[in-house]
């Protein structure tokens, strides 16, 4: 292993260095201070041994980078560091050891898992000989004794110290007892890093374990990172907040980041941003951005002249006069209103980019806060001067290239930055900001419209609309938040429930509240009683009751059944009960699916008592005459199986009237597999053609086809309720798609003839 440390500190500077991305000569030099002869003779031997490759052919101004070999070396080198310097076990309570340092950048090994991407080292090593874990509790030592040092790469890569293979990380973190601590596994986390504050030298040495930071103790960040007017968030992922001293340029694509950002760095300062990002309505613009519009539009004009078409301009817009003047002002503010006042929120929502920079030129000129700009056009000259400015406190944009001192861009996660500095240096920014509900948000009116945020927690609500709002806002729910909520806000208190608390809270609340929308829970973790009662109201909980019941019907049949939803799943399946109950007088207290009851229990005793629940069908069970009315109120609330055997005398009382044939054109009902064995002829159905257009006519008309063909010995014309409709009719059925894109009953009923 020895063999793999890597003997040139040049050469291990600059392989640590690339590592973090790619540079060249000169910008090796300046970073690592290092002569350029030397960084250049560094970088020459690396490409030689194939450690790092270069972009261009041309040696001038060429970038290198790092390649695999060069990765692999580097990883080599750290372990041969590990294998010289660590002798197991390490002193009780100790975080982690020195591997290497070359001024601010550092290798350490870690002995149980670091916190977090900042890491917290003290001024001075630990005393090896003591044995005596350190207090996690205390907050040993002042703040000058302790320094920050920021995590590079994705994070300490484990190594088995006794193999030297690569291993997985320590289950425990930190072990409290010294016992536990000799038996931890033996295992060491190698992590680059770099010290935040490189202007003083770190004093441990190479080789000297440290001990951890004490449990919420924060030393100080550098000066440059707290001397700023407003703090952006906290660093890593709770550490002391960060205010940045100088401009920020955020390069940042995603909308919720620039949302999040802006509402968290707004205070105190002139805001030029898109209102939805701020949560704001459409307010006035101040008539002074007009002044800088016409120096856009006018760069050679005098000032005299822009004040005499400025005062005439705000003239012509007051008295709504429409010129050339107004009508570009128009073009480049659409649909703004403009007033004497500043609000202090510039919104740039529909603005074209020179009416863009006009409102920069009025930040610029007209205010003495720091300024804050979202900008989502190209480059201009006027954010030069902007980024030259004192007040500039931070400018997002994702397509320009600024030269402020701090860069921030996204980690991809919600609410998680990097904050870049000079010299390359990362520092990880939580910012834990709720944007503003926008002021035109509408309330979902089902579940399928709820647009759920990236949230764990939210603020409490004023009123039911911010309550829904942030209820959406949460990605799993809060249920301590739905339980405060729960008396003012129903739904919200619903929308913001977590999946395991759903059958509780519905419990308590679900008469309050529409029962659509249950459909955000998952109904199969219902108990029996919750699901019955919800099922009275529900009919996706109602089925789901239904296959409950048939997969274990002991279960419910034991229990005293007093809802009318389990009486209603009980005559759905009758098939597969061995002893079916009497509900039927529960069930005719709220007849559920009453057609489907009906139609699958028609020909058990208890249908006389059943159709109690049904005019139409207590009238078709009598089986007394009927008037064309009553024939054509059965036809619409009756399933077609029960009455098929009476269709074609039924059909044809119908179609001998004007008033018949107006009803049967708007009932939509699979003619064709209704009267295919009926024995009709074509001349029974002349009259369908005097029909109104409608969907049943259409089904009509197909009977009528395909029994004239038949008649005639020919097959059938493609029919319109279902294609292949007309073929019911003919001696023999052809092989029928699979795809149903038509009439099912008629489907069903091809196949069927088909198997035959």
């Amino acid at each position: 292993m020895r063999s793999n440390r890597i003997r040139s500190t040049y050469q291990r500077r600059v392989l640590d260095w690339l590592a973090d991305g790619g540079g060249t000569v000169t910008e090796v030099s300046q970073a690592l201070s290092i002569r350029v002869p030397h960084a250049s003779a560094a970088l020459k031997q690396l490409r030689e041994s194939g450690d790092v490759v270069r972009d261009d052919a041309s040696l001038r101004g060429s970038r290198y980078r790092l390649s695999s070999q060069g990765l692999n070396r580097l990883e080599a080198d750290g372990l041969a560091r590990l294998n010289e310097l660590v002798r197991w076990p390490p002193p009780p309570g100790a975080a982690g050891v020195v591997l290497a340092r070359e001024g601010s950048m550092l290798l350490l090994g870690y002995a149980s898992q670091p916190a977090g991407p900042l890491l917290g080292l003290p001024e001075r090593p630990m005393d090896e000989e003591s044995g005596v874990l350190i207090d996690s509790n205390g907050n040993e030592g002042e703040s000058n004794n302790w320094r920050w040092a920021v995590q590079r790469g994705d994070g300490p890569v484990w190594w088995d110290i006794e193999t030297l293979r690569k291993s997985s990380a320590p289950s425990e973190p930190s072990p409290m007892t010294l016992n536990a601590w000799m038996e931890r596994p033996k295992v060491i986390g190698i992590v680059r890093a770099r010290l935040l504050d490189e202007g003083s030298p770190w004093p441990v040495g190479v080789g000297s374990w440290f001990s951890p930071l004490p449990s919420g103790f924060w030393p100080e960040l550098p000066q440059v990172l707290r001397d700023g007017d407003v703090s952006i968030g906290h660093a890593g992922n709770s550490g002391p907040l960060v205010s940045p001293r100088g401009g920020i340029h955020a390069k940042l694509g995603r909308r919720i980041d620039r949302s999040v950002l802006a509402n968290s760095i707004a205070s105190n300062a002139i805001l030029m941003v898109d209102g939805d990002l701020v949560g704001l309505p459409l307010s006035p613009l101040p008539y002074e951005i007009l002044r800088n519009w016409l120096k856009l539009n006018h760069p050679r004009l005098s000032q005299p002249s822009i004040e005499e078409r400025f005062s005439k301009l705000v003239s012509d817009i007051k008295s709504n006069s429409s010129n050339s003047l107004t009508r570009k002002v128009l073009n480049d503010f659409p649909g703004r209103q403009w007033s004497q006042q500043s609000s202090g929120v510039i919104d740039t929502r529909s603005m074209s980019e020179r009416g863009g920079e006009a409102a920069l030129l009025f930040c610029i000129e007209e205010s003495e806060l720091p300024i804050v700009v979202d900008w989502r056009w190209k480059h201009v000259k006027s954010l030069d001067r902007l980024a030259s400015d004192s007040r500039c406190r931070l400018v997002i944009g994702e397509s320009i290239d600024l030269d402020l001192p701090f860069k921030l861009t996204s980690s991809g996660q919600h609410g998680k930055f990097n904050l870049e500095m000079q010299g390359r240096l990362r520092l990880p920014i939580s910012v834990a900001h709720e944007a503003k509900m926008p002021a035109d948000w509408n309330p979902p009116q089902a579940p399928s419209q709820i647009i759920r945020g990236k949230s764990n927690t939210v603020r409490n609500a004023d009123n039911e609309l911010e309550a829904l709002w942030l209820a959406c806002q949460l990605e799993v729910g809060d249920d301590v938040w739905a339980d405060r909520h729960e008396m003012q806000y129903p739904l919200a208190s619903w929308i913001a429930t977590t999946e395991s608390n759903h059958s509780a809270r519905w419990r308590r609340i679900g008469v309050q509240i529409d029962p659509k929308w249950a459909e955000l829970a998952d109904l199969r973790k219902f108990d029996d009683s919750d699901l019955a009662d919800l099922a009275s109201v529900d009919d996706a909980a109602l089925s789901i009751l239904i296959e409950r019941i048939r997969s274990n019907p002991f279960a419910i049949l034991s229990n005293q059944i007093s809802e009318p939803s389990v009486a209603t799943a009980i005559l759905l399946s009758r098939e597969w009960i061995e002893e079916m109950p009497d509900v039927v007088d529960l069930w005719l207290s709220q007849p559920l699916r009453a057609g489907q009851v009906l139609r699958s229990n028609w020909n058990e005793p208890e249908i006389t008592r059943l159709v109690g629940a049904c005019l139409h069908h207590k009238m078709l069970l009598e089986e007394r005459n009927l008037e064309r009315e009553e024939m054509l109120a059965i036809m619409e609330d009756v399933h077609h199986s029960l009455w098929k055997g009476k269709a074609k005398p039924w059909l044809s009382v119908c179609l001998s009237s004007s008033m018949g044939r107006a009803a049967l054109s708007m009932l939509d009902l699979p003619w064709p597999a209704i009267l295919w064995e009926q024995e009709i002829k074509s001349d029974e159905l002349v009259l369908v053609h005097h029909m109104p257009e409608g969907i049943g006519k259409d089904s009509l008309l197909d009977v009528l086809e395909g029994i004239t063909a038949a008649e005639q010995g020919m097959n059938p014309p493609i029919g319109r309720c279902h294609p292949y409709a007309g073929w019911l009719f003919q001696k023999t059925v052809p092989i029928v798609p699979l795809e149903k894109e038509y009439n099912l009953d008629v489907h069903l009923e091809l196949y069927r003839r088909f198997q035959q």
